[in-house]
């Protein structure tokens, strides 16, 4: 885990919090603590957020995500080339999801399976390594596409909501939001 994301999960179990108070709870953490030979300083945790001003907002020593930035929902439609259509939409606030799929193949068997669902937290965090903010409106390749994937995402923030889509091309960490999408959900998604 990278310190950023330390900082992230701090700030999204305790809110808006001091640097110093960051800095505490970071060397507390000792999963984090047995990768390194000596405490964090306080030039550190500043120097990431920094580095990281495109995610964190420091105002009087008080460090916040940006609004901008601050999760609230996801909502992803796939579907097409004959597979079925799946709807998930990821509540951050709530911390569950709901999961759809519709299937219109009807030599395909309805089959019901329990589910292993994966950690939100760890969902979370690949959602701000993905950077979807920084993803393309659209994704289509030129020409005329008579079968292929067909895909819609918006993500909600507490002040804005990105959108992206496409068919049959993709943005270069599709591969990446797939696993995540499969680990948390129990159902494989390509």
């Amino acid at each position: 885990m990278n310190m950023y994301e330390l900082i992230l999960n701090i700030i999204d179990q305790k809110g808006p919090t001091s640097i110093p108070s960051i800095c505490e709870e970071v060397n507390r953490n000792p999963i984090f603590m047995q990768q390194r030979s000596k405490p964090v300083q306080l030039s550190q945790i500043k120097s990431v957020l920094t580095r990281k001003s495109d995610l964190f907002l420091v105002h009087n020593d008080v460090v916040s995500l940006l609004p901008e930035k601050e999760l609230i929902e996801l909502n992803v439609q796939t579907g097409g080339s004959g597979g079925p259509l799946r709807n998930v939409k990821v509540d951050f606030i709530k911390k569950d999801f709901t999961f759809f799929e519709w299937n219109f193949d009807p030599t395909k068997k309805l089959e019901y399976e329990p589910l292993l669902y994966g950690s939100m937290d760890e969902f979370k965090q690949e959602i701000y390594r993905l950077k979807i903010w920084n993803w393309d409106l659209n994704y289509e390749q030129e020409g005329i596409i008579l079968d292929g994937m067909c895909w819609n995402i918006g993500l909600e923030t507490k002040t804005k909501t990105y959108k992206s889509q496409g068919l049959q091309t993709f943005p270069k960490e599709w591969a990446r939001f797939c696993r995540a999408l499969s680990k948390l959900t129990g159902k494989k998604f390509s």
